[in-house]
């Protein structure tokens, strides 16, 4: 077990996903991976394409395939070597923290969490059905079941796994609550920004970049689209010269436009997914970024606006409430206020200059949220576990 801080760490990370720099939990993982590279430290990867799939049903998948296929990887893992940090994506690894423990491993395992899963159905529970998006249906009594099966991977791995790393203290406060979990064992690791958008001088807010508005994210519940597009068309009817760009999948275009009304829909552009090299030019372009969401793990996508210096607008909840600081590098607004996110907005637009300010703070702010400081703040927060590993070890 390595405690000494002046020693490159040994890492083994799995996660149930495809290696992809450009989506959204993946390229957390991947950019996390490289930063602790850069540091020196050694990282073995574990993605969804050496784990394998049988189970095509998604919950079925995570319930009765996923915890045995995580257990049996690790399993051929500590075959070949030891780890200082064996940290496994989602809560469904709590078979491989348990074999890990059984197994009298050195080093600590951790369980990443990025967005708590329970914590974020509770919120939307309480929300009426009207604010599903269009698509949406209710569960049928067995995928509520599955789901209750799913909630006690979580009670397992709470008790299983040595930490938690998470992204936002909405999740650690949870965390503490529902579980009684320790604080010691939460690390609150925020995320990074892509180098290339910080390297990249920000583009100056011009008048008319001002008046263009900018969304990236999925038609999903909890990202509060319907929220979005009545503030959206609050604004545009009161701002006559505004626009607004939404990015996400073509195949929801259809279901997207038809949450505003025929008289604005000549002034929304909808835009596919993108790599992020690409986005840039599209953040560049625009100039307030709204972010509504009803709950959040941590949220990026404000986060890489912010970068590029755009004024953001966004729900008070994960993330968010963390990194921005209200009227001071963006606007915070109560979670699900539709009249609160537009009038925030239509103040913007009729005050560039505090548009520009904001924007102008939250460039500085994004810039100290490297990958690579992320990764050192994990690097600590994992060595601060092995040092407590190792005095109970010593203390038996």
């Amino acid at each position: 077990m390595n405690a000494d801080t002046s020693t490159p760490l040994r890492f083994l990370v799995a996660a149930d996903v495809p290696c992809d720099p450009d989506s959204g939990a993946a390229g957390t993982i991947y950019q996390m991976n490289q930063a602790l590279k850069r540091l020196g430290h050694s990282v073995d990867e574990i993605w969804a394409s050496d784990l394998g799939r049988w189970i095509r049903h998604g919950n079925l998948h995570y319930l009765l395939e996923l915890p045995y296929s995580y257990r049996r990887i690790l399993r051929d893992r500590l075959k070949r070597g030891t780890y200082d940090v064996v940290e496994f994506n989602q809560p469904h690894a709590h078979l491989a923290a348990n074999y890990f423990r059984e197994f009298g491993a050195t080093g600590v395992f951790v369980n990443r969490s990025h967005g708590h899963e329970v914590r974020i159905r509770e919120s939307l529970a309480n929300l009426p059905s009207c604010d599903d998006p269009i698509g949406a249906r209710g569960r049928p009594w067995l995928s509520r079941l599955l789901q209750h099966a799913l909630d006690r991977h979580w009670d397992q791995t709470s008790l299983s796994a040595d930490g938690f790393h998470v992204s936002c203290t909405d999740d650690a406060e949870f965390l503490q609550k529902r579980y009684a979990i320790d604080s010691h064992r939460i690390g609150v690791i925020t995320q990074g920004v892509p180098q290339q958008y910080l390297a990249t001088p920000a583009v100056a807010i011009a008048q008319h970049r001002n008046k263009s508005l900018l969304y990236v994210g999925q038609l999903a519940r909890f990202k509060a689209p319907k929220v979005l597009a009545a503030a959206v068309t609050k604004i545009l009817s009161k701002c006559g010269e505004a626009t607004f760009t939404w990015v996400c999948g073509i195949q929801r275009h259809q279901d997207v436009r038809s949450l505003f009304p025929t008289r604005i829909q000549h002034r929304i552009t909808l835009l596919d997914w993108m790599p992020q090299a690409k986005l840039i030019s599209k953040f560049d372009a625009h100039g307030i970024f709204l972010f509504p969401s009803f709950c959040e793990g941590f949220g990026k996508a404000p986060l890489e606006a912010m970068s590029r210096g755009l004024c953001v607008v966004a729900s008070d909840t994960g993330g968010m409430h963390d990194y921005i600081q209200n009227d001071r590098n963006g606007r915070l607004v109560p979670v699900g206020d539709v009249d609160a996110l537009a009038n925030c907005v239509v103040e913007m637009l009729d005050n560039p200059e505090e548009a520009i300010r904001l924007g102008s703070a939250a460039r500085k702010t994004a810039e100290t949220h490297t990958w690579d400081r992320c990764a050192q703040d994990a690097v600590t927060f994992y060595r601060s576990l092995l040092q407590r590993k190792q005095a109970n070890v010593g203390q038996k």
